[in-house]
């Protein structure tokens, strides 16, 4: 089937068009002077102290090596190791010579206990769950589970795992949590919401850990983005079949004729919208990198299915952030890229759907009750930050719904959160926890993008979509309070393990580049 559309004549048209206008868009004069320029930005940043600064140490690397928090953390974490050193030991003593200890050994050997497989595995199959059969308690369950075995593994010293490299932003991070669930109006439900950034921790974590050779990236990402793409077709399906105008997610006076969003096996559109903007970046780097023709038809379809369910969940945060998410790529990556990316956004633009144009119109404006509505919240919720936003009011929208309706406006007199995750997590968490969470996602930013110089093509395209992942979203969190749907907080959290596990894979690669 490949092979006759890409021999039949219409294929041949349209591609010559295609390049046709490729070849006049870069002779053209405007596209020669914006490569001039972008060239000239490119050369001014390199020759500044801004790679100089990416290159250098993490504050937190220097900072571990005297220490005296690392120095207790680490011996509390080499007296743990030592014990299950002990006790991996006395098991092989109990079944030496047994078929049992072969059995495993054989199997270990043959990567069946591979951790990076089981994590990958667990994390899609629980995006992919449906919104009904989902318990939150399971992600925690299965975090603990996989803290567990990576240690076992780190003991026996199949994985690497130092305590002084973990990034102090996470440590204060972690101290902001217990301080918040102690301090919350509303202790239970504080103590739920720290189960949950928990385990999410744990899920970075355990990335990172796990993924240490850039063939485990791979596998990892083909397994993650394979649920993924599932999601997408499950939402596909569910435009086929006939989704509700819901009238909680749509406002049918300003989005006249829009049909009903689709939202997979999330709750709502917009969450669904959130996770596809997390990881469709990773599509491209992977589809570059498999060899197979079949594999890159799988992951372009998979890129595909995602991105029409993309459009038809309906969701403009998770257009703009996905946008933005692609215009960072480009220009990381490889900024000659911008010439056909342009035309093709604007090739498409004809082709969009009425319902699709409308609802891009209707972004920032005022006569949507779901943009108003939120601007009425930010500015209650900014008073509220002026009393809370030191020590913060506690974890939990428990916390936060018994404190709100003291500063809401008359228009918006209940909320569930602030719609802004910058917001929520000042408010929950006060200073202590906002700049410890911006630090930490900065770090593993600068980290990647540090580690860039050094990365052949294949890693550094990893790496930059992390860093658009991560920008798209960035975008996302200042209209939506995306931790609000628990998994796609845990999905969030995975980036960021990804963006320190490609930068020491890339260190490694450095120091020894027959790594792979």
């Amino acid at each position: 089937m490949i092979k006759l559309i890409s021999r039949s004549f219409t294929w041949h048209i349209l591609t010559s068009c295609f390049n046709f206008a490729v070849s006049k868009v870069k002779s053209s004069f405007i596209i020669n002077v914006l490569i001039s320029f972008f060239d000239w930005v490119q050369g001014k940043i390199t020759e500044s102290g801004v790679y100089a600064y990416l290159g250098k140490r993490d504050f937190t690397e220097r900072f571990a090596e005297g220490s005296l928090v690392y120095a207790l953390l680490d011996g509390v974490w080499s007296f743990a190791l030592k014990i299950i050193r002990a006790i991996q030991l006395f098991t092989r003593r109990i079944f030496k010579n047994s078929f049992s200890l072969y059995l495993f050994d054989w199997l270990n050997k043959k990567g069946f206990f591979s951790l990076d497989v089981y994590l990958a595995l667990f994390m899609g199959l629980m995006f992919l769950a449906p919104h009904n059969l989902w318990n939150n308690l399971y992600a925690f369950l299965g975090a603990m589970g996989f803290f567990l075995w990576a240690v076992w593994n780190i003991a026996s010293g199949k994985i690497k795992g130092n305590i002084k490299k973990v990034s102090l932003s996470i440590i204060v991070f972690a101290a902001a949590v217990g301080i918040s669930t102690v301090t919350a109006y509303v202790p239970s439900d504080a103590l739920r919401i720290a189960l949950f950034l928990t385990a999410s921790v744990i899920f970075a974590y355990c990335v990172y850990a796990s993924v240490d050779t850039k063939e485990k990236l791979v596998r990892f990402l083909k397994i993650v983005l394979f649920f993924v793409a599932l999601t997408g077709l499950y939402g596909i399906a569910q435009r086929i079949m006939g989704v509700e105008v819901d009238l909680e997610f749509v406002d049918i006076t300003a989005n006249e004729g829009m049909p009903g969003r689709v939202y997979s096996t999330f709750s709502n559109p917009n969450n669904f919208a959130q996770l596809l903007v997390l990881f469709m970046p990773f599509m491209v780097p992977l589809f570059l990198s498999v060899k197979t023709k079949l594999d890159k038809i799988c992951v372009a379809g998979g890129f595909a299915v995602c991105l029409g369910a993309l459009a038809m969940t309906y969701s403009r945060s998770g257009w703009v952030g996905f946008a933005l998410s692609a215009v960072v790529f480009v220009c990381i990556y490889d900024k000659r890229l911008l010439i056909p990316f342009g035309i093709l956004v604007v090739a498409a633009i004809p082709f969009l759907p009425d319902t699709i144009m409308n609802r891009i119109f209707t972004i920032g404006s005022m006569n949507d009750s779901s943009n108003s509505y939120r601007l009425y919240i930010w500015d209650s919720c900014i008073r509220m930050i002026k009393d809370y936003g030191i020590k913060g009011l506690g974890l939990g929208p428990e916390s936060f719904r018994a404190i709100y309706p003291g500063y809401a406006s008359p228009v918006a007199i209940t909320a569930p959160h602030s719609h802004m995750l910058y917001m929520e997590i000042i408010l929950e968490m006060g200073i202590l926890g906002a700049v410890s969470f911006f630090a930490y996602i900065f770090a593993a930013v600068k980290k990647a993008a540090g580690s860039m110089r050094v990365m052949d093509k294949e890693l550094k395209g990893y790496a930059v979509a992390g860093v658009a992942a991560l920008s798209g979203i960035a975008f996302v969190c200042c209209a939506e309070y995306i931790w609000f749907y628990p998994r796609v907080m845990f999905a969030f959290w995975i980036v960021p393990g990804l963006l320190f596990a490609v930068a020491r894979i890339a260190k490694m690669q450095k120091d020894n580049p027959s790594v792979s």
